[in-house]
């Protein structure tokens, strides 16, 4: 586990406005990334390394391989990660409470082919009762709940954690999310966005589509608080894997703060160095990401 108490030289910031899109390759092969990677945004880098890291983690993919294994995509938007999972599980379950985003998700799975019974989604938030017996046919069914990159939407994150485990996950099923990882870095980077320049008088500009200026856990999620989570909803054999891989963007020298202003940012957590800070224009920082595990007993 890496302790970010140790990186005092890495500079990081959130999955931002570079990525348009997760609509790139749906591939989740090693060599198929490293050939494609050039062409994917970031937020499609980080989909497609959720994925991975995932399906690889050793008791998830034993069970995401048995037979007729279902899977739970919680906050699937438009299914990149069901799209990248579908090969490795029978039936995938996607919820969501964008309606838009889960008419796309439908559409796109019948569009190649996957039928209804093999992956579909459903219009639901989990913290209304009304709208949460929309997946009741899944209560208690489902063997794992996956999510990528949308619990630092959640303003409380252990009582979703609490409603998924209770209502969806069977016993023995696992929970596992991937999602941006906080450092003592980005909350500053993140203030720095949301000011406004002459340059950039709308200060939405680089409040990026994924994160969303009303995300709940600026910077990321910290270890300490979905470890808490995850014990509070009762769940056991928690995993907390940092920097489970690291991404790097092209950001505006402006993001950064004063201390990490000159011209040697640092390096990532596998000792990859960063490009030197121009003067002026965009300069090469990090994001980091976490792995979360959890099990039902």
């Amino acid at each position: 586990m890496s302790d970010t108490n140790g990186k005092s030289k890495e500079v990081y910031i959130r999955a931002s406005s570079l990525a348009e899109s997760d609509g790139e390759s749906d591939s989740s092969s090693s060599s198929d990334y490293e050939s494609a990677r050039q062409s994917l945004s970031p937020l499609g880098q980080a989909q497609l390394l959720a994925a991975r890291s995932i399906s690889e983690y050793q008791q998830i993919s034993r069970t995401l391989l048995a037979k007729d294994a279902l899977l739970l995509d919680f906050a699937c938007g438009t299914g990149a990660l069901s799209q990248r999972l579908a090969a490795r599980v029978d039936n995938i379950l996607g919820i969501d409470v964008d309606a838009g985003a889960v008419q796309q998700f439908n559409t796109r799975a019948r569009n190649q082919g996957i039928d209804e019974d093999e992956m579909c989604a459903i219009h639901c938030d989990i913290l209304t009762e009304e709208s949460l017996v929309r997946g009741k046919a899944w209560f208690g069914k489902v063997d794992v709940v996956a999510s990528a990159m949308a619990f630092h939407h959640l303003q409380d994150i252990a009582a979703v954690t609490k409603i998924l485990v209770d209502r969806f996950l069977k016993v023995d099923g696992w929970i596992a999310v991937v999602d941006l990882m906080h450092t003592p870095y980005t909350s500053a980077i993140f203030a720095n966005a949301k000011k406004p320049t002459a340059s950039n008088p709308d200060k939405s500009r680089y409040s990026h589509n994924h994160l969303h200026r009303h995300a709940h856990h600026v910077g990321g999620i910290k270890a300490e608080d979905i470890r808490r989570a995850f014990e509070c909803a009762g769940l056991d054999c928690v995993d907390i894997i940092e920097h489970i891989f690291d991404i790097s963007v092209m950001v505006p020298r402006r993001l950064l703060s004063e201390e990490h202003s000159s011209n040697e940012v640092g390096s990532s957590s596998k000792g990859q160095g960063l490009s030197a800070i121009p003067d002026s224009g965009k300069v090469e920082v990090l994001l980091p990401f976490l792995l979360a595990i959890g099990k039902k007993l």
